[in-house]
């Protein structure tokens, strides 16, 4: 019996290059880091963090004075449970608060 063998895929021809520059800095951290996500060569990592990686944008300034706004507002009604002070408004804007939220996260 002759044992089958897997074909290895096979990649697409790069014969596209790209040239960017760094300081001396950049160009060690990013090796570093290469290595600690286990490449050996940096230009795959920075290939595969080019085309895979996940880009976080800063957050809009008015989402972001909305939810400090939440966020206080969370913290008074936090300090009033504690203090056994709650009313039904707080328990209404607290509910409005989470729904909001929810909104944003989903």
């Amino acid at each position: 019996m002759t044992a089958e063998t897997t074909p290895e895929p096979v990649e697409p021809n790069r014969d596209e290059q790209m040239h960017f520059r760094v300081t001396a800095d950049e160009k060690k951290a990013i090796e570093a880091n290469a290595k600690a996500a286990g490449f050996k060569k940096t230009g795959n990592y920075l290939r595969t963090l080019g085309l895979q990686g996940e880009v976080k944008q800063a957050l809009p300034p008015e989402l972001r004075r909305q939810l400090v706004g939440i966020g206080t507002n969370l913290n008074q009604i936090a300090r009033r449970i504690q203090s056994s002070t709650l009313y039904a408004t707080d328990e209404a804007a607290l509910k409005q608060a989470l729904t909001i939220i929810r909104g944003y996260l989903s």
